[in-house]
């Protein structure tokens, strides 16, 4: 049974020990689910779904699709750490490729500090690439619809932590000021109105906070993100959008930072407080991660699709106000039927993912072009390109 050869690596005594702790959670997991699916019942009755809309104006588009990676493994060496990544887009006029472009860039840091910070420095410039190509496609190549990997301002998480980071970076001296500008370019990127961001990480979780706020505490919550909410509930060629139950389009983030303030301030004043405290968290948050007013960023409308019963549903999000029945049938007519999502999203991350070995490879070229500078000694420089760990090459 080629699924167990991992186990097979292990002293037989941690095998079994690993057997009995998959049996406990297998248990804990049954107890859970059986829980949620009562809960779900009485939920799914407070929901609707409507049948994707027919809308063949996608046939006349122009589309684009951007996306990007970075290295899914830090290289760290003795005198250095070593990242790379990438981005690129692919261009279709209805469903027939006509073009294509690709940018690389690469992050060396001393060997000092949290690797972590490299890490989300290195995404940080990931994206980075994949907005100044976004916005290459909507003012150079005058595209119609504009799809991007991930939420428009998903590189928001965890920056208030490095903001401080020193680095140079095209000119760049801080981790804020780099931020900054991406920030900036997101924000033309979203303001366009032709750009969909998919988010396939989904990790809000407003049903949870709209029922807090329904009926006063966390008895009715689902404990699931919203996407595996409604993948259990929401039936293929439909879809959903958070204004139909919420009653506004961007309440979504309202409700999703609500079931947090519930857990620090409801004990302290009800829910006059709680919400009291969401408005004020929000407006908090943004100042300090992304330093600009709320109201600058929270300005788009999100929804679900399901375009096949074998894959889950996706969320995706527009600038508030845009018209989305002919991204929806875009949808439908386009999607893969193995993940659910767009094909031409498949097809650009299948081009831009870096394979798990390339960053060591890179790093093995740079060190092999120094090997043949005179100027250098080749027991420092052997030194410096060491791993950090030599148990484990990186």
């Amino acid at each position: 049974m080629s699924e167990f050869t991992a186990w097979s690596h292990l002293p037989i005594d941690l095998q079994h020990q690993f057997f009995a702790q998959a049996e406990e959670e297998s248990k804990k997991c049954k107890t859970k689910l059986l829980q949620q699916a009562e809960k779900l019942k009485t939920f799914m009755k407070l929901l609707k779904f409507e049948p994707v809309p027919r809308d063949d104006r996608w046939k006349d588009w122009k589309i684009a699709c951007v996306d990007g990676s970075y290295s899914p493994t830090i290289s760290e060496r003795m005198g250095a750490r070593y990242g790379i990544c990438c981005a690129g887009y692919l261009i279709f006029k209805g469903d027939t490729l006509v073009a294509e472009k690709y940018r690389s860039d690469k992050l060396s840091q001393e060997q000092v500090g949290d690797s972590d910070t490299t890490s989300q420095i290195l995404m940080l410039l990931s994206t980075k690439l994949e907005r100044e190509l976004a916005l290459e496609c909507l003012k150079k190549e005058d595209v119609d619809l504009l799809l991007v990997d991930g939420a428009f301002f998903g590189f928001r998480a965890k920056l208030s932590q490095i903001r401080n980071e020193p680095i140079e970076i095209d000119g760049f001296k801080s981790v804020g000021k780099l931020a900054d500008y991406v920030r900036d370019i997101s924000m033309d990127v979203m303001n366009s109105g032709k750009a969909v961001g998919i988010v396939k990480r989904v990790r809000t979780n407003a049903f949870d906070g709209w029922l807090i706020e329904r009926a006063g505490d966390t008895h009715q919550c689902l404990e699931r993100n919203d996407r595996a909410v409604l993948a259990s509930i929401m039936p293929e060629g439909h879809w959903f959008a958070y204004e139909w139950l919420f009653g506004a389009p961007a309440k979504y983030n309202f409700y999703t930072t609500l079931r947090t303030a519930y857990e620090k301030f409801s004990v302290k004043g009800g829910m006059s407080l709680v919400q009291k405290k969401t408005e004020e968290l929000i407006k908090s948050d943004m100042a300090r991660i992304l330093k600009c007013p709320a109201e600058d960023v929270l300005k788009t409308s999100r929804y679900y699709i399901r375009c096949a019963d074998s894959a889950p549903p996706f969320c995706f999000e527009t600038l508030i106000g845009v018209d989305v029945k002919p991204i929806l049938a875009y949808f439908q007519a386009n999607h893969n039927p193995a993940t659910g999502l767009p094909f031409p999203l498949d097809l650009t991350d299948e081009n831009v993912s870096l394979p798990e070995n390339l960053t060591r490879e890179f790093v093995e070229e740079v060190e092999a072009l120094l090997i043949k500078d005179s100027d250098l000694d080749k027991y420092d420089l052997s030194n410096h390109f060491l791993s950090i760990n030599p148990q484990k090459e990186e």
